[in-house]
């Protein structure tokens, strides 16, 4: 029983590891990481862009919403979700408005390299390799 427990904490330790601190742990291992990075900071960059833009846009179709409701005295509540308020703005009006885009991920922005994922999978592998051997000294 205790060695399950030791491997599954010792489990969440690694995963923490791997993907919070593998990319600083292993920045010096291959020949483009400091590439990987950039283009990496630069999705980053992307992706906080576009969300902003995304939730401007949401924002700007709830208040087009609520003030369309209130002022044909149909509002019986204010929306916070823009799928719910279209609906009811379609219900009411007979009006259909146009689906917002999804809201945008980093997956949209950047695909890690082979390089990048194999550098992670073998972190993962060797902390679970570790994590095992670290259990089965401490509880033998």
């Amino acid at each position: 029983m205790a060695s399950a427990i030791a491997m599954m904490i010792g489990g969440a330790v690694t995963n923490a590891l791997a993907f919070t601190g593998g990319n600083y742990l292993f920045s010096h291992i291959g020949s483009n990481s400091d590439e990987e990075r950039k283009r990496h900071d630069k999705a980053m960059e992307q992706l906080e862009s576009a969300q902003s833009e995304w939730n401007k846009k949401r924002t700007e179709r709830l208040d087009y919403i609520n003030k369309v409701m209130k002022k044909e005295h149909h509002a019986e509540q204010t929306f916070d979700d823009v799928d719910q308020a279209m609906k009811q703005y379609y219900y009411i009006t007979g009006k259909e408005l146009t689906d917002l885009p999804p809201e945008p991920t980093l997956r949209d922005f950047y695909t890690p390299s082979e390089d990048q994922k194999n550098r992670e999978i073998s972190f993962i592998i060797g902390g679970m390799v570790l994590t095992g051997f670290v259990a089965w000294k401490f509880l033998d």
